[in-house]
């Protein structure tokens, strides 16, 4: 969506490449990045799993050992399952609760973002004793589970399921953002249904440097991404994915970060998941 807007709005003369860096869970693109020169050539698109990461001992160290140049998007999460097999979320919490550790509710893995908003759902509905969370190690194998009828609910970043959703070979019964997404009118929300978590999104995106950038690099780089965001393909793109456009600068984009850390940390103490 980025590359895209920079390339339609013809944001940018110079060459900007998006490079995907797997393995590690983003470790190894974390270290890349920190390890690099502070001249802005290699920034870090990232997100809140830096926090739940770091809270649930994937690694030892976060946001803090990055430059936070802006915040850009909210990406919500969507609890799913096979169309017609639930009539609503509540329907399957009532079956979970009636049916003690004979259920399970999958996600892509552990210790990031979506596991542990699957946590606070759990939590938010008072059933999370009554069945086993599975991390399945990625979005495809997570999917797949729920078609074969191994679990018989999931929860993942709305992008990975919306066009399942929208095709009809899914259905989205909730979603966790404070509010309703635009491209799906008829969803509703955790906290409409009653489930009040602390956090409405497990997954702020935002764009992290190596340390000891200088802060007039810096404001360069995030006024860059603010005329991204803020474009009218970038805006466009991120409804149609479902997606709250959220731009905030370095500042805000560290004070949203250390906020939820604080957070994540006491939830994480709270469920004993350290």
């Amino acid at each position: 969506m980025i590359e895209r807007a920079v390339r339609e709005e013809n944001l940018l003369e110079k060459a900007f490449v998006i490079t995907n860096i797997a393995g590690a869970s983003a470790g190894n693109a974390m270290e890349e990045v920190v390890a690099a020169p502070p001249d802005g050539y290699l920034l870090l698109h990232h997100h809140t799993s830096f926090i739940s990461h770091k809270a649930l001992g994937v690694r030892d160290w976060g946001h803090e050992e990055f430059t936070p140049i802006a915040m850009l998007f909210e990406v919500p999460q969507a609890a799913f399952a096979l169309p017609g097999r639930w009539e609503n979320l509540d329907e399957w919490i009532d079956y979970v609760r009636a049916n003690p550790g004979e259920t399970t509710f999958a996600g892509s893995s552990l210790g990031g973002g979506t596991h542990l908003m699957g946590e606070m759902l759990l939590e938010a509905a008072g059933i999370r004793d009554d069945l086993r969370y599975v991390a399945h190690g990625g979005g495809g194998p997570m999917t797949t589970a729920i078609l074969a009828g191994e679990d018989l609910m999931g929860l993942t970043q709305l992008p990975t399921v919306l066009g399942d959703h929208l095709s009809g070979d899914f259905e989205i019964l909730a979603v966790s953002s404070a509010e309703r997404v635009s491209s799906l009118p008829d969803v509703p929300t955790f906290g409409e249904l009653g489930y009040e978590i602390p956090l409405q999104t497990s997954h702020r995106m935002g764009v992290w440097g190596p340390p000891g950038m200088d802060p007039e690099l810096v404001n360069q780089i995030a006024e860059f991404f603010g005329m991204v965001v803020n474009s009218d393909t970038f805006r466009e793109l991120a409804a149609q994915n479902g997606l709250f456009v959220r731009f905030e600068d370095g500042e805000g984009l560290r004070r949203d970060f250390d906020r939820d850390e604080e957070i994540i940390m006491g939830l994480v103490e709270e469920f004993g998941l350290n």
